[in-house]
């Protein structure tokens, strides 16, 4: 693409924020702020707005996910750890972030994770203390108790629907001896619980549709889509504007308070390498003139790797024929005139959160089970199947993400990094292990055919764990790239302030201090507020 490199200044908008990335925590960001009343916030998307139909349609996440104008189309690096392998990275690139492409899950985590965190000296970061911001954000339409909100923007509901199968792995899990989570947002440990969804009635309720609807009304605030931040703009190492390309052109605009940068886990590292925030030897290689040398910037990615294991379903209509022909129509209808159906349905149906092994502090493996299976991404097989898709909650491997050029249009180089120390391989073994065991309880075992992954044939250890390098995936649960502490190893204060310059900070999943145990919208949005709540406060 021909770039016009002559600047344009927008000056008929002077704001006092200028947030990139209308994401998860950019369109929270951008209602809280502007909600405020003094501040006039400008708020930067690269991509479209959210018009594409099936953004609006729970199980539209299985073709979203593929649609290149509305997605960053992010590859990994190719992985020792995973055969040479390289992934796909599905990360959403218009109004609403993930959020418009996601499988619509809404899941808090273990209270234990976000403890560690105010014991790594993150002060204002435990769970107590994040809680009034998890009920803030949330109208849960379920029973409620002192732990859960009913009065904010993010609808947070029950299935519309409850597959037998689903049910059937319930009871294989109780079976087991895992107790029934009657909310697993509530405060829990260990147990079996149905998921949550981000959906009003039978449409997705992405953080656009939500929070980021709220501002668009105001006075205060303004939106660009189709801006691509090419670098925050930097005088004597303060933040005071961004320079971003917008319909082949670059423009300049000037933050008299601050630039927030909200761009995800894999953007934002990116961006702040772009700006002159970084390591400085990848700086000097790619001709980016250094403002800090900030060597974490980019480290520390966490991610969590997908296992399945997927058998050959009977007595029961799983989601692959109801996926299509006749069937399909009538899903459609029930959905088209009902709000239910599996149309109405998520990225999966019910959770069983589990130790590997007697002395974790916190459960460490989550298995979410599927009524369905799966043929590549976003896409099901034509014969019946049921899934069981598990993951090591909190790795200790991680990987990087770091420039491979000063040209913002050119993707960085990500390196995922699993499976890389004894106890993330070992706690793999026995989350596929564990997958077997519910599988073979009588409530699911006589629904079943017979495994198709890995299959009968891999059993001992050694095999499992080739089966996990071959055919594992990123979950898409990016996070801890500008990571958050009190050490050598953070970028960002518990201000989230970036450290090292002034008027910058970095507010989304990134900032993560370790790993979250489960997917990351739930607190990427809780951090937006509590970021929102820090600013306002000033």
């Amino acid at each position: 693409m021909a770039i016009n490199h002559d600047i344009d200044v927008i000056d008929q908008f002077e704001c006092d924020f200028c947030i990139i990335g209308a994401g998860s925590a950019g369109s929270v960001l951008a209602d809280r702020l502007s909600e405020d009343g003094r501040f006039r916030i400008l708020l930067l998307e690269a991509g479209p707005p959210d018009k594409h139909p099936l953004i609006h349609v729970p199980a539209g996440f299985l073709k979203l996910q593929n649609v290149a104008a509305i997605n960053w189309g992010f590859r990994s690096e190719p992985s020792p750890e995973l055969n040479g392998r390289s992934l796909d990275l599905p990360q959403g690139k218009l109004l609403g972030g993930s959020s418009s492409i996601n499988g619509t899950l809404f899941v808090r985590g273990h209270p234990e994770e976000y403890n560690r965190w105010a014991q790594l000296g993150c002060k204002g970061w435990s769970y107590d203390e994040l809680l009034p911001h998890f009920r803030s954000i949330e109208r849960y339409d379920g029973d409620h108790s002192e732990s859960r909100g009913s009065d904010g923007p993010l609808p947070v509901t029950a299935l519309a629907v409850r597959h037998p199968l689903s049910s059937a792995f319930i009871e294989s899990a109780k079976s087991l001896g895992f107790p029934m989570l009657p909310d697993i947002n509530g405060p829990r440990d260990v147990g079996v619980g149905w998921f949550q969804q981000n959906r009003r009635g039978r449409f997705r309720a992405s953080t656009a549709r939500t929070f980021l609807r709220r501002a668009m009304g105001r006075s205060n605030f303004r939106l660009l889509t189709h801006a691509l931040c090419t670098r925050v703009v930097f005088e004597h190492r303060r933040a005071v504007g961004v320079e971003f390309l917008m319909s082949d052109r670059l423009f300049r605009v000037r933050a008299r308070r601050e630039v927030i940068l909200a761009a995800g886990a894999l953007k934002s590292p990116q961006i702040l390498q772009l700006s002159g925030v970084g390591p400085a030897d990848v700086l000097s290689r790619h001709g980016v003139a250094l403002v800090h040398h900030a060597p974490n910037v980019g480290e520390n990615l966490k991610d969590h790797l997908l296992v399945r294991v997927a058998h050959r379903a009977q007595g029961s209509v799983t989601l692959n024929e109801r996926a299509r022909g006749p069937r399909f129509l009538r899903e459609f209808l029930e959905y088209f005139f009902l709000g239910r159906g599996l149309l109405s349905l998520g990225a999966s149906n019910a959770a069983l959160f589990a130790r590997s092994r007697e002395d974790v502090v916190a459960p460490d493996l989550q298995l979410s089970f599927t009524p369905g299976s799966y043929a590549g991404l976003g896409k099901l097989e034509p014969a019946p199947g049921m899934t069981i898709g598990l993951w090591q909650s909190f790795p200790e491997s991680s990987g990087r993400v770091s420039i491979v050029s000063a040209d913002p249009n050119t993707p960085p180089a990500i390196s995922l990094g699993y499976l890389t120390t004894q106890l993330d391989r070992e706690c793999m073994v026995a989350g596929i292990r564990l997958a077997r065991k519910l599988f073979e309880e009588h409530e699911l075992a006589r629904h079943s055919v017979f495994e198709t992954l890995p299959g009968s044939a891999v059993t001992g250890g050694a095999e499992l764990l080739e089966y996990a390098r071959e055919y594992g995936v990123s979950a898409l649960h990016f996070s801890s790239t500008c990571r958050m502490g009190c050490d050598k190893r953070s970028v960002v204060d518990p201000e989230l302030q970036v450290y090292g310059v002034t008027a910058l900070r970095v507010v989304d999943a990134s900032i993560l201090p370790s790993a979250s145990s489960v997917n990351t919208h739930a607190i990427t949005v809780a951090i937006a507020e509590k970021a929102s709540s820090i600013i306002c406060a000033l």
